[in-house]
């Protein structure tokens, strides 16, 4: 439930993680009729609960993804949680790619984070289970540090420095290496 005082307050909001599930006929993809369908994307919702009716969501659509080709790019199957805030923003944690993000009710991300550490289960990963906005009143021995907007990077126009000239024809020849196949661009192997 989203809490009182909180926009949507009485609402439920839940963090849908998508995958298998449902009961249906027994089908080549599902032949007892468990898990016959599969979702393979994630979404948030706020459900009004008197109303049984969906009043404001974030799924891969709102998220600017190409449904269904990219709806893969937002999805957690597992772990996860989503938090209403009182700036009528939501917290969002995609638990099982480490991503933790701040979108408005107008699905604008606001802020991004994407957690670096990787644990050694059996492979490296950087889940996050679940993520909550704290205010810094929680933590009085800590000062309350100054915010500021970072512009984010225009990724279609970043380069890295030194990196070859922007376009799809150009390729870089690096002194000492050997072409993937004859007359290719590719660096793979060293002539020694």
């Amino acid at each position: 439930m989203i809490p009182r005082g909180l926009p949507g307050e009485g609402n439920i909001l839940v963090y849908d993680n998508g995958g298998w599930g449902g009961y249906g006929n027994p089908n080549p993809g599902a032949p007892r009729g468990v898990k016959a369908a599969q979702r393979d994307y994630s979404r948030v919702l706020e459900i009004d609960p008197v109303a049984m009716k969906i009043v404001w969501q974030y799924t891969p659509h709102e998220a600017g993804f190409l449904v269904p080709l990219d709806a893969y790019r937002f999805y957690s199957p597992f772990i996860s949680s989503a938090q209403r805030l009182p700036n009528g923003n939501t917290l969002i944690c995609e638990g099982s790619d480490g991503r933790v993000f701040e979108v408005t009710a107008e699905h604008e991300i606001v802020w991004e984070y994407i957690c670096p550490y990787k644990g050694h289960i059996s492979l490296p990963m950087n889940w996050v289970y679940r993520a909550y906005r704290l205010p810094y009143s929680w933590v009085p021995q800590a000062e309350v540090p100054e915010e500021k907007a970072i512009e984010p990077l225009a990724v279609k126009d970043f380069r890295v420095p030194g990196a070859a000239p922007f376009g799809p024809m150009s390729t870089v020849k690096v002194e000492g290496t050997v072409g993937y196949y004859s007359g290719a661009g590719h660096c793979v192997a060293a002539t020694e």
